[in-house]
Parts: C-alpha cells; sequence; structure tokens
C-alpha cells in the first residue's frame, strides 16, 4: 500500500467538489455542494459535500468517505487504483505513483521464503517448455487451456527427478531449512527431494500476488491422490487463500459480484467465456477467512458449487457464513444438470456457459429447495427453526401472489399447513395495514427495549456528550489535548476508535488542524472491519461540527464531567440488572431499588400510551 503522506498529498492537491464534479452534476448550496447521490435510487439530492472539510455524506443511504473513496465506490476499483484516478484528476505527480503494486515490508525471515519459492515458480514455468513435460502439455491442450492462460495463471510442471528441484534451489543461494519451509520437502535414501514431482503445478497466491503454495496435479495414476496441495507453511495458509483472488478482486468491483467455484479449472471457463471474476475455494466449505477476503471486494457473491447432496449443504453453511458477515449472495441454478462449468464450457460452448451462470436464484429460493428437495425435517423443533428463520422474508414480501408461493413452499418444506403459516404471519403488525400507527408502535418497542436494558436510556446521554466532545475534538486541536489530559476514554467503541484515529494524526501533524479527510484515509488504508462505520460516523460529525459551538474551557468540563457520571451509571445499572436477575447480594439495595423503580416507571409510560 502507498504510504500515508502520499495519500495525504494526493487529497490535498484534490478538490473533492472537482473530483466529484468529474463523474456526476454537483451543485452549490450554502457553504456545501449537493447532488443526486450515485450509490443509491436517489430521486432528490441527498450527498452532500464539504469543500472545507473535504468529505461527502449521503443523507439518505450513509455512504460517505473522501475523494478516493467516492472514486473507489463509484468506479468499483481498488483503493491503490482510487489513489491514481485522483492523482490523475487532480495533475498530481510523484514517482511513487507509478509502482503498479506497492510491496509491503515483511519480516526478513519470510522474504527469505518468498525469494525461494519465487525461484521454484520460475523454475516450475520454465520446466513445463521442456521435452520431459510433453505429457503435461498434452493434458493442457486437451482442457482447452492456451498458451495465455497458462502464462496469466502461472501453470508450470514439476520434474520427475524431484531431488535436481532442491539441488536447482540450493544452487540458487537457498538453504536446505528454507525448503523444507516452503512446504515441497520429501526425504528419501536419495536425498531432499520435491514431493511434486512429475506432476502438473497451479500456483497458488495471496491476494496481493505473492505465491505462496502450489497444488499439484497428477498426470498419471500411481495410487496417490489427483491434487497434492502445499501443507502449512510459515507463508501458507489453506483458509486464507482464495484461487485467482488477485487476479479477481479488481474485475470483481468493477462488475459487482464474484463467481465462488470450487476448482481451478472452472476458473478458467469462466475466464474463457468472458467472466474474470471468479475465485476457487479448493473444496466446498467457506473458512471465516475467506469469507473477509470476499466481504473487502464489496460486491455480490454467486456461488456455483456442486448440485449434489453435500454441495448444496457445503452451500448453505456457507450461505449461513455470509449471511453472518452481511455479504449479498446468489446462487447459480442448476435446474437438475450437475455438470461443472468447465464440462458445460467443452460440451457446449462459452454461450452455454454464460447462460447457466446467469441463471441465479436468491438465497431465499434456494434455502427454500435446500429444505424441499436436499434436506428433511422430520423433529418438530428443527421445523420450528426453519419457520422462524423464514418469517422475516415472508413479512417483507406484498401480500400476493408471490408471497402466497412462498408460504406453500414453506409449507411443504416443514409439513405445517399453509393456513398455520398465514395466521403465524399475522400474528405481527402490518405496517402496510391501514390504521397501523407505526410511530406507536416503535416507541412500544423502544419502551419494551429500555425495560429488557434500562441502562440504554444512560447510555443514549453517554453517546451524546461523547459525540459532542469528539466534534469539538474534529475541529479544534485544543479539544484533542483536553481529551488525552482528562477524558482519556469513551465508552462507546466507535468513538473510541475514532479518538484514537484523531490522537495518531495530531502527532504526526503537529500544528495542523485536524483533517478528517486525511482520517478517513487511514481508516481506508487499516482495512478494519469496522471501517465504512467509522467512515460514516466521522463524516456525520464532521458535517455537523459545521455548526461549531466555540471551544472554552467551561464546554470541555461540562463535556467530561456528564461523560464521568453517566459512565457509573451505565455500569451501575448493568450491575443492578444483574443482580436483579442473580439475587447477587453483594451489589448494593439501593442500585437495585434503582433499577426497579426505573422499570416501573418504563412500564407506566408504556401503558399510558397504550391508554391514549
Amino acid at each position: 500500500m502507498y504510504s500515508q503522506d502520499l495519500i495525504d498529498a494526493v487529497l490535498k492537491a484534490a478538490d473533492i467538489v472537482a473530483v466529484i464534479s468529474s463523474y456526476i452534476n454537483v451543485e452549490k448550496k450554502g457553504r456545501n455542494y449537493m447532488a443526486l447521490c450515485p450509490f443509491h435510487d436517489d430521486k432528490h439530492p441527498s450527498l452532500s459535500i464539504s469543500k472545507e472539510k473535504q468529505i461527502f455524506k449521503c443523507f439518505v443511504c450513509g455512504t460517505a468517505g473522501n475523494a478516493i473513496t467516492f472514486v473507489q465506490k463509484y468506479e468499483k476499483i481498488s483503493y491503490p487504483e482510487a489513489i491514481r484516478k485522483v492523482a490523475e484528476i487532480a495533475n498530481f505527480h510523484d514517482p511513487r505513483l507509478e509502482e503498479e503494486a506497492p510491496k509491503f515490508k515483511v519480516d526478513e525471515s519470510i522474504q527469505r521464503l518468498y525469494d525461494c519459492i519465487d525461484d521454484l515458480q520460475k523454475f516450475y514455468v520454465y520446466a513445463l517448455q521442456t521435452d520431459e513435460a510433453e505429457k503435461a502439455r498434452q493434458y493442457l491442450q486437451k482442457r482447452n487451456i492456451g498458451p495465455d492462460q497458462v502464462t496469466k495463471y502461472g501453470i508450470g510442471y514439476a520434474p520427475l527427478n524431484g531431488v535436481n528441484t532442491v539441488k536447482f534451489l540450493q544452487a540458487k543461494g537457498h538453504s536446505l531449512k528454507a525448503i523444507e519451509d516452503i512446504g515441497i520437502a520429501l526425504a528419501r535414501s536419495s536425498g531432499t527431494s520435491d514431493h511434486n514431482a512429475g506432476r502438473l503445478i497451479f500456483p497458488l497466491l495471496s491476494p496481493f500476488g505473492q505465491v505462496v503454495g502450489f497444488s499439484a496435479r497428477q498426470l498419471e495414476k500411481d495410487g496417490t491422490a489427483k491434487y497434492i496441495n502445499s501443507p502449512e507453511t510459515p507463508i501458507f495458509h489453506k483458509s486464507e487463500v482464495l484461487y485467482n483472488y488477485h487476479n479477481a478482486s479488481g474485475s470483481a468491483r468493477r462488475d459487482g459480484y464474484i463467481y465462488l467455484l470450487e476448482g481451478f479449472m472452472d476458473v478458467m471457463a469462466l475466464d474463457k467465456a468472458g467472466i474474470p471474476s471468479a475465485v476457487a475455494i479448493m473444496g466446498t466449505s467457506l473458512t471465516p477467512e475467506q469469507t473477509k477476503l470476499l466481504k473487502k471486494l464489496r460486491c455480490e457473491v454467486r456461488f456455483c458449487l456442486d448440485g449434489d447432496a453435500p454441495g448444496q449443504t457445503a452451500m448453505m453453511k456457507n450461505a449461513r457464513l455470509l449471511q453472518k458477515e452481511g455479504i449479498p449472495f446468489r446462487i447459480v441454478d442448476y435446474e437438475g444438470d450437475l455438470r461443472d462449468p468447465d464440462d458445460i464450457l467443452q460440451q457446449e460452448g462459452e454461450e452455454a456457459l454464460r447462460k447457466r451462470m446467469n441463471n441465479l436464484i436468491d438465497s431465499f429460493d434456494f434455502q427454500l429447495n435446500f429444505y424441499l428437495n436436499t434436506k428433511k425435517l422430520d423433529a418438530a423443533e428443527d421445523k420450528r427453526k426453519v419457520l422462524n428463520a423464514f418469517l422475516p422474508r415472508l413479512r417483507a414480501l406484498p401480500i400476493g401472489i408471490e408471497q402466497e408461493n412462498y408460504i406453500v413452499k414453506l409449507a411443504r418444506a416443514t409439513g405445517y399447513e399453509p393456513e398455520a403459516i398465514r395466521q403465524y404471519l399475522r400474528q405481527s403488525p402490518d405496517i402496510e395495514q391501514p390504521g397501523f400507527d407505526e410511530t406507536v408502535y416503535a416507541q412500544e418497542k423502544i419502551h419494551e427495549g429500555l425495560a429488557k436494558h434500562p441502562e440504554k436510556a444512560y447510555m443514549k446521554k453517554l453517546r451524546a456528550a461523547e459525540g459532542a466532545l469528539l466534534k469539538q475534538m474534529l475541529q479544534s486541536p485544543e479539544a484533542v489535548d483536553y481529551f488525552e489530559k482528562n477524558v482519556r476514554s469513551f465508552y462507546n467503541d466507535v468513538y473510541e476508535e475514532l479518538a484514537n484515529y484523531i490522537l495518531e494524526y495530531r502527532d504526526e501533524h503537529r500544528g495542523d488542524s485536524i483533517s478528517p479527510s486525511a482520517i478517513i484515509s487511514q481508516i481506508e488504508q487499516s482495512e478494519s472491519e469496522h471501517a465504512g462505520e467509522l467512515t460514516m460516523e466521522i463524516a456525520n460529525l464532521a458535517m455537523s461540527s459545521q455548526r461549531k459551538e466555540p471551544y472554552s474551557q467551561a464546554l470541555m468540563d461540562n463535556y467530561a464531567r456528564v461523560i464521568q457520571q453517566e459512565k457509573v451509571s451505565v455500569r451501575e445499572h448493568i450491575n443492578a440488572e444483574k443482580a436483579v436477575k442473580t439475587g447477587d447480594p453483594t451489589l448494593s439495595g439501593a442500585a437495585i431499588k434503582r433499577v426497579a423503580e426505573q422499570r416501573a416507571r418504563i412500564w407506566e409510560a408504556r401503558k399510558k400510551k397504550k391508554e391514549e
């Protein structure tokens, strides 16, 4: 990744209004500029652009950021690509921007392994052109993998004499320890040998394009496994690798989707059919680490795993993992055709494969079909769980044919009568029904939540005070110093993380005003799981801080006092709640009494609302 000082220089040279104006129409409204937001179906201008703060924020969909973030999201490209694009728009030049793939600093002990495996990869690629590799080339020709794809995917061949492969690496200056640590060494009586010997080689690369391991395919049946993958090494962890991710990440951001497949050949088949946004998991089950890689692409995942029962079961597990991470996804509908993508390409051609890949169903349809055709529900508890899992989606559908169709499917899957499911649906309010008072309903839900979690009333006041102090920190270096000396930490996790970013920026830019735009770039660079939330929050605070309340010692003292008091109140009420539930005698009776009194007030307010 580019250095922070280079990114700051690009942002300083680029005017956000000029950058965004090069993509969409903007109009000046008071101190800010407004535009139709390109990140949702906007009918009235809701994208606000602050020239002063050099940030933008949509007050409808919540998308926010600086000039680089806008270009990244609009063009669906990587962050480094967006940096170069913004520099180009701003006519900013720096030799460091010419580096297409900025290199990360790595530990020397790891670097020696990277150097060793890079030399091995080059050796495998060379060996594919030798006379001995004729059978490997014939196999590739049979699978219609041409020279361009051989080069793109770095396909190679491991010579039959694995001892010579090890000797080659030693001649290049690599120690036997390094050769062992990259995972190819096999101890034999004749010496240490390459355990990939005699096989076709598919290199496995990190998300940044560094070779970290290999998958070696047999060319003749010899009683061993068809594929041998590298063992776990200091540089290769199978759970963290998606095949072709380094190639597909850029196109996936542009296309807005990525296909998730099982094998290398399927990835190449889609590539030949004009679908470069595809990766393989080298199996059927996603790992949490791989899921995080997919989440970084901020696009739709399209599953295309085996259509047999084990493949469908794995797909259900993967679907739950993506749902948990909030990643949108759909599934390729097989319609009874269990052929792999590569088989379809070989037998029917590119157009047939593209048609198959675009035959997509949503997760609701897939999961219903799974319970209808793959996993039968026998236990009553399992049926109830499935019913409850589908109810929120059913409620979201308009009453009519579509909802009725899913009710009938759900009835078939669970064994419940359709009318019983309809009645269950009617037990919750429908906000589309005439006479339904959404405001009253929402207020009742709030009261219910407060009754269960009375500390939330205190937390609201605490959050307001912390937010106000954080606004001051964004506009006043004195407020940053005050926070560091007198407050030190926030209760709210997001505010605490933002405060740390501000402190870090202050330390590195002594004497400068705080730049929300520069801090947003630091957040994006961090690749934090909460980057989107942090960016949105700092944009909210920075935009609202344009209505400044001048810094004063008295104002800061007041914020600090409220924060301290409310922290104590929240902790006290959480502990008291536990005491009420558990009967813990170690906590004060006064605290328990206060919780009981607050519960009574909340329930009384709720009762009064109902009577009104």
